[in-house]
């Protein structure tokens, strides 16, 4: 799924959150939740540690409208910085202290109603692409879709 958010990310500082727990994972951006990715089966769910990994690289053939922005290498090198960057990572056997994001759910249970209202209007309103839609992939080869 691809998102232009309700803001400009680039104006203030916003919380990213990934809740990943045993039968789903689910994505928030300032405790709002944008995406729920439930757990289908074994072969479907992540089963490795989660980790943090930056990178910059030319997505301009599938990020910006299929390829309608191309990257000006004219601004190389392009260097990515983080200000102020923090992570937190809690994992079932962390201390009480160790808390999810303040808007998931509590304990293991799913989205309340008033969150899945939320992640609802954040699709309908923000989201701009879901590949499980995409009329070009072969949803047959995608088992979460």
């Amino acid at each position: 799924m691809k998102f232009h958010l309700w803001f400009d990310p680039t104006q203030d500082f916003h919380n990213y959150a990934i809740l990943w727990k045993p039968s789903e994972i689910i994505f928030f951006v300032d405790d709002v939740p944008i995406r729920r990715y439930p757990r289908k089966s074994d072969a479907t769910y992540p089963t490795r540690p989660m980790y943090v990994y930056g990178s910059i690289w030319d997505a301009s053939s599938w990020t910006t409208e299929d390829g309608k922005y191309k990257a000006n290498y004219n601004y190389q090198p392009f260097i990515g910085r983080y200000k102020n960057f923090k992570l937190q990572g809690c994992t079932a056997e962390s201390p009480a202290w160790c808390k999810p994001p303040s808007a998931s759910p509590s304990g293991y249970g799913s989205l309340s109603s008033r969150q899945f209202s939320a992640m609802q209007w954040a699709q309908n309103n923000y989201m701009v692409y879901n590949y499980c839609h995409d009329p070009r992939r072969d949803h047959t080869l995608i088992p979460e879709c």
